[in-house]
């Protein structure tokens, strides 16, 4: 919806909190942070006034949860964590909420023990069964063996439904619990299809969790039938090893890994959060595959690409982002990337040129205004999501020593 559009609306609806609510995701996703808070305010506001019926229209502690998030952005902690309170009280979105506590808390340094004992008093004064959303949130945010203490403490694992008995057994192999974790694996007697997680668009079956278990107790001898995988189970093994953790023996499960196989294996390395690591192999390669119309050599361009987008390197990552579109004239991604390269170039050339020009004078505030313009189409092309997103738990595994790999 164009801005015009949501100006009609609240002209004839001024006091509707929805309308104040929708304008303000408006304002954020164009990175327009104080006037999408000043609308969340005047939403939550207006909405107190309002009779019951008028309500319904309105999610309070939908607001509440993205206004949180937005003054979590701005540094405003406190009044952050006390939206977010407020979510917890009513029960409503209240996963989520920890989440973004838990997040905060992280990201100040609290470790996860610590995380875990205020999670624990803040929800206990608000929720009455707080246990499993503190466990979820630990979840969450990849403190696996601080989740798996509330899931072991309170004896309830065998009573969990089926998400949560997976994520008490993925725990258990994140933490190298593997003979637990294989006896509870072969106990439930899971088809080999059963999905325990979806991550990053890799499916973790039984059948290959059952695997990294026997391989980590065991190496190659990791019993009966492992030796027997086809290739294309060993590669889906492997695959599964990293997202649960084992990047060492996801190496040693391909030794001899094809170019394909070593590409996918980087892939899963990236989206699992490990960049560093990926960063490493891809530098080792001799040249990208950027002729190579296959997905994944695809991915592996546009990983490369990113990459050196990160590390502010626009003008050799506008080149890969434009010889992939070159290569897939449908890679829209890709062509948001190298827009974005243009503009980061753009605004790097503009604060170089603002170092020696006037504070004040006619062309300070020209460029200022540039600057701005820059800025907010920079915030306009994340919203097309063109860059790769990680989970609180997945940005744990960014700063992983490239030194870890064997081969």
């Amino acid at each position: 919806m164009k801005k015009e559009q949501f100006d009609f609306l609240l002209k004839s609806q001024p006091e509707s909190p929805a309308q104040h609510y929708k304008l303000g995701v408006w304002y954020r996703s164009r990175g327009l942070a104080q006037e999408a808070l000043h609308c969340f305010e005047k939403a939550l506001s207006t909405e107190k006034n309002l009779s019951d019926f008028g309500k319904q229209a309105f999610d309070r502690y939908e607001c509440l949860l993205e206004y949180g998030r937005l003054l979590r952005q701005l540094g405003r902690m406190e009044l952050a964590i006390t939206a977010f309170r407020e979510c917890l009280a009513r029960k409503r979105y209240a996963t989520e909420a920890l989440i973004e506590i838990g997040t905060m808390l992280h990201q100040s340094g609290t470790s996860d023990s610590e995380i875990r004992r205020q999670l624990t008093a803040i929800a206990s004064e608000l929720m009455e069964d707080d246990i499993f959303p503190i466990a979820e949130t630990l979840w969450h945010l990849g403190a696996y063996s601080s989740a798996l203490e509330l899931y072991e403490s309170h004896s309830l694992h065998a009573d969990l439904n089926d998400i949560k008995q997976y994520r008490y057994i993925l725990c258990l192999i994140y933490i190298n619990r593997f003979k637990k974790a294989l006896s509870l694996l072969l106990r439930k007697a899971m088809h080999p299809n059963d999905v325990l997680l979806v991550t990053a668009q890799h499916t973790v079956r039984a059948a290959e969790a059952i695997n990294v278990c026997k391989w980590c107790l065991h190496g190659m001898n990791g019993g009966i039938g492992l030796s027997n995988l086809s290739r294309y189970e060993a590669l889906e093994t492997a695959k599964t090893a990293i997202a649960l953790g084992k990047i060492n023996e996801a190496w040693e499960m391909l030794p001899s890994p094809t170019a394909h196989e070593y590409n996918e294996l980087i892939y899963t390395l990236y989206k699992q959060g490990y960049r560093e690591l990926a960063a490493s192999l891809i530098a080792q390669m001799e040249q990208l595959p950027l002729c190579d119309r296959s997905q994944i050599s695809l991915d592996i361009c546009f990983i490369a690409a990113e990459i050196e987008y990160d590390t502010g390197n626009y003008e050799k990552a506008a080149a890969i982002f434009e010889a992939i579109y070159g290569t897939d004239p449908n890679h829209s991604t890709a062509r948001f990337g190298a827009a974005s390269c243009y503009l980061q170039q753009t605004r790097k050339s503009l604060m170089a040129r603002l170092e020696s020009t006037i504070v004040g004078s006619e062309m300070f505030i020209k460029i200022e205004r540039y600057l701005d313009n820059i800025s907010r189409a920079l915030q306009i092309m994340n919203i097309t999501n063109w860059h790769t997103k990680w989970t609180p738990a997945q940005k744990r595994n960014h700063a992983a020593n490239p030194g870890v790999l064997l081969h």
